[in-house]
């Protein structure tokens, strides 16, 4: 792990955010449709930044997910 670079942080870290967030759709604590507008709402304010790059990352990652 000493290895990673700053990417691979972020990328574990969507990952981390994308099984939180599955665990609490699937165990019925927030409903799909509260979580997808909670995504939705982040990637509109990632959008609203200078850090595209950022942002075109995290809607790539949820988008897939929210799309199943």
């Amino acid at each position: 792990m000493t290895n990673f670079k700053a990417e691979d942080e972020a990328i574990g870290t969507i990952i981390l955010v994308e099984e939180l967030f599955q665990s609490l759709v699937k165990s019925g604590i927030v409903p799909a449709a509260v979580m997808a507008d909670v995504v939705r709402g982040a990637v509109a304010r990632l959008d609203t930044t200078d850090h595209f790059g950022a942002g075109a990352a995290v809607r790539h990652y949820f988008e897939s997910w929210l799309s199943k």
